[in-house]
C-alpha cells in the first residue's frame, strides 16, 4: 500500500512484475505525495506506472494524475452482471475447454473455445471472494462472428455463479464487445480509466 493505492503484481506473480495500481482508500490532501511515491516505486522496479480505476468512484483522480504528468491511455465502459441478470449463451459449434489451474494463480479460471478441433478463442476469470473480473477475451480473426467469445465468457460466468459467486465485472474495449456483453446480461456501471506514465 502506498497512500490510497495498492500495487498489483503482474501476470507472472512475481514481485518484480507489478504492472498497475488501483486506488482503494479515500483520497485526501496527501494524494500528490502518494502519486510521487508510487512513481518512485515503479521506477525502482523498472516497470511502467499504470493506474486503473472507475471514474464514477474516483471522479477527481484523473485530473490529479494529469497534473502529475500521467496521460490517459484508455476510457472503456465498465460493465457488471449479477446472477439474476445473467443470460447464458452457447453456440452449438463451439466446444469450451477449461484449462488446468495455474497454482500461482489459484483463483483464476481460464478457458478456450474450439471450432472444428482448433482453438478459436480464449478468456480468463479472476475471482476474489465471489467477485470476478472477466478479462483477456480474444477470438482469433478467422473465427470471429461465430459466437466463440460469447460462448467462452458464458461458460466462465455460469461456472462462477453456480459456485455461489455474486458479481462479474469487465471493461469493454469497443462497441462490439459492449454489445456482446449486454447480450449476456451485463450492464454499464461506469467507465474504467487507465492512466500511464509516458515513456522516458
Amino acid at each position: 500500500m502506498i497512500g490510497p493505492f495498492r500495487a498489483i503484481p503482474g501476470r507472472a506473480g512475481e514481485l518484480v512484475g507489478f504492472n498497475y495500481a488501483l486506488p482503494v482508500d479515500p483520497l485526501d490532501e496527501r494524494l500528490p505525495t502518494a502519486i510521487g511515491a508510487l512513481r518512485s516505486l515503479y521506477r525502482a522496479r523498472r516497470e511502467p506506472l499504470r493506474l486503473e480505476f472507475n471514474e464514477e468512484t474516483w471522479p477527481e483522480l484523473g485530473s490529479a494524475l494529469e497534473r502529475a504528468g500521467l496521460t490517459l491511455e484508455s476510457r472503456n465502459p465498465l460493465m457488471a452482471c449479477e446472477p439474476q441478470e445473467f443470460r447464458p449463451f452457447t453456440a452449438p459449434s463451439v466446444v469450451v475447454r477449461f484449462l488446468e489451474i495455474d497454482p500461482r494463480h489459484g483463483s483464476t479460471r481460464r478457458a478456450v473455445g474450439e471450432l472444428d478441433g482448433r482453438i478459436a478463442g480464449r478468456a480468463s476469470l479472476g475471482t476474489v471472494e465471489g467477485v470476478a473480473e472477466l478479462y483477456g477475451v480474444v477470438t482469433d480473426p478467422p473465427f470471429r462472428r461465430r459466437g466463440v467469445a460469447a460462448t467462452i465468457c458464458s461458460a466462465l460466468v455460469e461456472g462462477l455463479f453456480d459456485e455461489g459467486g455474486s458479481l462479474v465485472f469487465l471493461d469493454a474495449e469497443n462497441p462490439g464487445a459492449e454489445a456482446l456483453y449486454e447480450g449476456l446480461g451485463f450492464r454499464r456501471v461506469g467507465a474504467r480509466l487507465t492512466y500511464a506514465e509516458p515513456p522516458p
